[in-house]
């Protein structure tokens, strides 16, 4: 990451010491991590991992670094990629902070069917909002108004962080995504943090309680879809939106 980000040449940034799960299972912060409520939605076969909880424990005080610093940050994990196209985006960060309190900058790990809605152009990149789901947090710029609301929201664990974070429907944080995205995964990189378990076989309770759960995210995140196009296309009706 150092020499990655050193080529870039003018891009101020810092270390943070993430949470290792395993290494600290009794971190305060995995107090907030509610296994009734995840096996409610999920199942019982698929708690969080300790080094899920790490992971989260790590952005979550990102987050509220974000607040106590009263100015947008940007996040990169370090497994990130950083591409060509990371320096323009940085020089215009400000900028687009202004306007959106969250935008993804790698592209979900796990792509989508569903098309994105266009919201404005900035230089070479086109800003979009994210209608279906978004996994993996390689990369992200936060404001501090939506890591209040990210916080507010996380302040008991059900998911892991990447999920958490994109759930606009249920804490109101939008999913913006840039494209082309600027930084990427790199999925050459050895973790050191996690686990390798076997995966049990779901019981038919649990493959039922994680169909209810995925059908009741997907009705309230079309109706948070329909609310914001709606809104959208009031304000400017004669744009193209979807791409």
């Amino acid at each position: 990451m150092q020499d990655q980000l050193d080529a870039l040449g003018t891009v101020r940034y810092e270390f943070f010491d993430g949470v290792h799960g395993r290494n600290e299972p009794d971190h305060y912060l995995f107090q907030k991590y509610c296994a009734r409520r995840r096996a409610a939605v999920k199942g019982k076969s698929n708690p969080l991992k300790l080094s899920q909880l790490g992971c989260f424990a790590s952005h979550y005080l990102l987050w509220e670094r974000c607040i106590d610093d009263d100015a947008p940050i940007i996040v990169l994990e370090d497994d990130a990629v950083v591409l060509p196209c990371f320096a323009d985006f940085y020089a215009r960060a400000a900028a687009l902070a202004g306007k959106h309190g969250f935008i993804w900058l790698n592209d979900s790990t796990k792509p989508t069917r569903q098309k994105d809605l266009i919201l404005e152009q900035e230089g070479p990149f086109t800003l979009k909002k994210r209608m279906g789901v978004h996994t993996g947090a390689v990369g992200y710029l936060l404001t501090p108004s939506s890591a209040r609301a990210l916080l507010q929201y996380c302040s008991v664990w059900v998911y892991p962080v990447d999920d958490s974070m994109a759930r606009f429907y249920d804490h109101k944080v939008e999913s913006i995504v840039v494209q082309p995205p600027c930084v990427a995964h790199n999925d050459t990189f050895e973790s050191t943090i996690n686990e390798v378990v076997a995966k049990p076989r779901r019981s038919m309770a649990d493959r039922l309680a994680r169909e209810s759960a995925n059908l009741k995210d997907a009705v309230k995140r079309s109706l948070h879809n329909t609310r914001f196009y709606v809104g959208l296309k009031r304000r400017e009706p004669a744009r193209r939106l979807y791409q």
